[in-house]
């Protein structure tokens, strides 16, 4: 019997096919595969007995990834799809089957019971590149106050959804052998872990961790924290897209078809484009097609609104790199008009420590965003997304955010919503309440600004990039209402941002 397998899979590197070939191999049937952009084709030529052996092998021992979409039959294939030749580049990752698990622990002579006794005792241990310790509200704060981020290592999976809040696309992504981050709802908020409740969170990636595991399960250890220096993957889920949120390493080298190039970080690749918008439409085959390209993000001064026809690409919306300081800005919004000046001195006087807000050095969207939630008095822009989050409001009070016209372009007028958080601020609202309303109003303003563009453009593509994407709030609604007429376009196998 013939058979043609599809396999939906969103990259173009080799180890999943390599897995798959190793199972063909186990399993004793005549197929082969074939990769193509977006999927891999497994094809079949055996009798019906060993090909249902053959799944039922696929089915237990083939791990998941977080490039792995639908798979199913199909009849026939176009011959005039052109398949990719593997170059033989070695993924820089531990790759994690059933198999190889068992055969580390089987073979596991790690003893970590000194450290074990360390963690204990409060202390930090140094392991594989990565700072280590028990739940601790005290090193948490430590290690967050020096622009450390803490993570959390899950050393016995089976307590997952009992200890956070997860979904089936979170769940996926978390045990795919890419072994990415992502972050985590707590279902009880621990002020030692996190704040917030939410928090970094993967699964072991490699044999030394594994190792550690077993040391772990053997004390009832089922999780630690830990910073590292060390770059590595995050990723989230959306409408059944993984979406990666930064990777510079883990996933490179790697072959670039379109490029015809190896890049050995993903910095490499984005710069080899002069944006992320440009990369995204390389990477979908869109560069010769009307498209509107939305960079938002809090790594860049140069967060945007772009669109491209055949005949040129053009910069529609500017976000206002600012300076990184409160007095500025204050002065900025007191110059609009009388009501203004009159906001922010009485502002300063009901809300003294706003004459101490000491900023980042940060640029652009992260400035602005940064400005506001330390007007709120919230430490960061982290905690004040958070605090979005966790708002559970449906609905918001109005954000002014408009455009301003300077030197002919358009710029997103950010003190009119600083000024408009600071006016409700003084009239009590709540942080929640507020930092819920800033990022319904940002998706309100994208999706007004976008319709328009693309009516006036016929553009049918929208591009989305930046890391301010990842904030679920935002992106589902933005892709609720826009994704009903337009395709919506977000990166696949690179990142969403630097």
């Amino acid at each position: 019997m013939k058979l043609i397998y599809k396999i939906e899979y969103d990259s173009t590197s080799f180890y999943f096919k390599r897995l798959i070939d190793e199972l063909i191999i186990t399993s004793k049937i005549e197929a082969n595969t074939k990769q193509y952009f977006g999927f891999i084709l497994i094809f079949i030529d055996d009798e019906l007995e060993n090909i249902e052996k053959f799944f039922l092998n696929l089915e237990k021992n083939l791990p998941y990834s977080m490039f792995l979409k639908k798979s199913y039959l199909i009849e026939e294939l176009n011959e005039d799809i052109k398949e990719l030749e593997d170059k033989n580049i070695k993924e820089s990752f531990e790759i994690l089957t059933n198999q190889k698990v068992k055969e580390i622990l089987q073979n596991s002579n790690f003893d970590f019971l000194s450290q074990i006794v360390s963690l204990s005792r409060g202390e930090i241990v140094d392991f594989e590149e990565k700072n280590l310790f028990l739940p601790n509200k005290t090193l948490l704060e430590e290690f967050e106050n020096s622009d450390l981020e803490v993570k959390l290592l899950l050393t016995n999976s089976q307590i997952l959804s009992d200890f956070f809040i997860i979904e089936n696309e979170e769940l996926n992504l978390l045990c795919s052998i890419e072994r990415p981050l992502v972050k985590l709802k707590l279902k009880n908020i621990d002020e030692n872990i996190s704040k917030s409740g939410y928090i970094f969170t993967r699964l072991v990636n490699c044999t030394k961790e594994i190792e550690l595991s077993k040391a772990f399960k053997e004390q009832k250890i089922d999780y630690i924290l830990y910073t590292t220096k060390k770059q590595e993957l995050k990723a989230c889920s959306f409408e059944e897209n993984s979406i990666i949120i930064y990777d510079d390493k883990t996933l490179y080298p790697k072959y670039d078809y379109r490029k015809d190039k190896i890049f050995n970080s993903s910095k490499e690749y984005l710069d080899s484009f002069s944006n992320i918008y440009q990369a995204v439409l390389c990477e979908h085959n869109l560069l010769n097609i009307n498209s509107i390209g939305v960079y938002f993000s809090l790594n860049s001064k140069n967060s945007f609104v772009d669109i491209k026809t055949l005949n040129e690409e053009k910069r529609v919306i500017y976000i206002p790199d600012i300076q990184t300081n409160i007095d500025s800005i204050l002065e900025d919004i007191s110059s609009m008009d009388e009501n203004c000046k009159r906001l922010v001195d009485n502002f300063l006087k009901k809300f003294p420590y706003a004459k101490e807000i000491k900023l980042s050095s940060t640029n652009g969207f992260a400035t602005i965003i940064e400005a506001i939630a330390k007007l709120l008095n919230l430490s960061n822009i982290k905690e004040f997304e958070e605090l979005a989050l966790n708002s559970g409001y449906v609905n918001a009070l109005q954000i002014d955010m408009k455009l301003i016209k300077i030197d002919n372009k358009n710029y997103l007028d950010y003190r009119k919503i600083i000024q408009s958080i600071m006016s409700y601020k003084m009239a009590n609202v709540d942080n929640e309440t507020l930092s819920f309303s800033f990022y319904e109003f940002l998706a309100e303003f994208l999706i007004d600004y976008l319709r328009e563009i693309a009516r006036k453009t016929e553009a049918k593509y929208i591009v989305f990039c930046g890391d301010i994407f990842v904030n679920r709030q935002l992106f589902h609604k933005v892709y609720k209402e826009l994704s009903k007429k337009y395709k919506i376009i977000l990166p696949k196998q690179y990142p969403i941002d630097y």
